[in-house]
């Protein structure tokens, strides 16, 4: 039947699916006292993810349109799988909380506790309905604990059936053509001129040659003429034939413009976008081990695959990543009677992610990208990472954090930064923190 499935054990793997099929779980003890579970899965995906970043309108509190990973204008939010932020904060939906969403247009509308300005970070995590192709997902999590530490593995597979096209009628000239373009996903367009015959209440064309030009599509309601169909996309200006006209009561209509010495003039084109079937994986395996009191070990490594286009073999060299995590922690301690009930850890953390790592929602910070001044600057390279610092903490949730970081991609950015934050409370004081310094530099030839 339907079921969730969300975040195993681990540190890459990351996802909360709405899926359909069939789930089983087992867990058990052994002899010697240690503890495993696993579940499986074996389903078709009922969604398809994606994180939009929205760019707020002062003094505008919606709606706002989500869009899909292909940049679909018109989508089907699944109910319940949204995650909406306001810089870095999770919301609540509900009309007196700080949301609501319909899921049918895809619109999402802010209530006045929070007023949207040109300066609001939005980011909006969700998953919508995808008719193109039929998919398949295969999920597996093992986990085993023992008195010393614990072990997992975790797989994750969903696929495209890019022999089960549903809304896509596409024919085996078309098939082939996909095949020759690789991950180059924006040569997956096809013309859109349809020959239907003449429908009553559709905008039809008809075809003329003009000027030594063939196949040029005129508007016309001429029964005897007006036989052909066409959906118009934006290309950009002049690099179409095609530019809007005017509208009626059925839509839009399109008129073509002769190019100038071999030039376009227009900004339109009667073509579609195809959407190609996808691929993708994940692979992780960790383990925790606590190798005496005051020390403790973490590790995990994770191996992905991205395929694009799984009609091509072509552009296939970039497709697997690698990535690893590893951080070690010491127990310092403190020898007072007055801080026997506080614990001071120092850690050390490193992280590294190839340059083709691909995971299968994201799984750090919503503002990582931001914290690091890195958003919407599409560097390029491996990325590494090392973290250090101090933990002070006692029984009562009372915590205090100072922590030293680098973070790199490639050699197109470098960066430091000093990170504190903390929530403390002493003899009817209270304080609350989250500040950071970051020193970078860039090298925009390699974005």
């Amino acid at each position: 039947g339907d079921f969730w499935l969300s975040k195993p054990t681990g540190y890459f793997m990351n996802y909360k699916k709405r899926a359909q099929g069939m789930s089983a779980e087992f867990q058990g003890k052994t002899l010697t006292g240690n503890t495993w579970s696993t579940q499986n899965s074996v389903a078709l995906s009922k969604g398809k993810f994606n994180r939009q970043m929205i760019q707020g309108v002062e003094a505008n509190q919606g709606p706002y349109r989500l869009r899909g990973a292909e940049n679909e204008p018109f989508i089907t939010i699944l109910s319940g799988t949204e995650r909406i932020y306001i810089d870095g904060k999770l919301l609540t939906r509900g009309q007196e909380f700080d949301y609501t969403i319909d899921y049918n247009t895809s619109e999402l509308v802010f209530t006045s506790r929070y007023l949207i300005t040109k300066d609001t970070r939005i980011v909006a995590e969700f998953q919508y309905a995808d008719q193109n192709y039929a998919r398949s997902l295969l999920q597996s999590a093992t986990h085993y604990e023992t008195k010393k530490g614990a072990f997992w593995f975790n797989a994750y597979s969903e696929q495209d059936a890019k022999n089960q096209s549903l809304q896509q009628d596409l024919s085996s000239a078309q098939k082939f053509a996909l095949a020759q373009i690789g991950d180059q996903l924006s040569l997956a367009v096809i013309n859109s001129i349809d020959s239907v015959g003449y429908i009553e209440n559709q905008i039809l064309y008809q075809l003329v040659d003009s000027l030594g030009y063939d196949s040029i599509l005129v508007f016309s309601v001429d029964p005897n003429l007006a036989h052909f169909r066409a959906s118009f996309q934006y290309v950009g200006e002049h690099k179409g034939n095609y530019v809007f006209d005017s509208y009626n009561a059925l839509g839009k209509v399109y008129k073509w413009v002769a190019p100038q010495a071999g030039v376009p003039q227009g900004d339109y084109s009667p073509n579609r976008n195809i959407i190609t079937p996808k691929q993708k994986q994940m692979l992780s395996s960790g383990m925790n081990y606590q190798v005496n009191r005051l020390l403790h070990i973490e590790t995990e490594c994770a191996y992905t695959t991205n395929d694009k286009n799984t009609f091509s073999r072509l552009d296939s060299n970039d497709d697997q990543g690698f990535s690893n995590r590893s951080k070690l922690v010491q127990v310092i301690p403190l020898k007072k009677e007055e801080w026997k009930s506080v614990s001071l850890e120092s850690y050390v953390e490193f992280e590294y992610l190839s340059t083709s790592f691909s995971p299968i929602e994201q799984y750090r910070k919503v503002e990582f990208d931001r914290d690091w001044n890195t958003r919407n600057k599409n560097y390029l390279g491996a990325q590494r990472s090392i973290y250090g610092g101090l933990k002070l903490s006692d029984k009562q949730n009372k915590s205090a954090k100072i922590e030293a970081q680098n973070y790199s991609i490639g050699t197109a950015f470098s960066g430091s930064r000093i990170f504190s934050d903390g929530n403390w409370k002493q003899k009817g004081w209270s304080a609350v923190w989250d500040a950071s310094a970051l020193n970078s530099k860039s090298n925009a030839s390699n974005a």
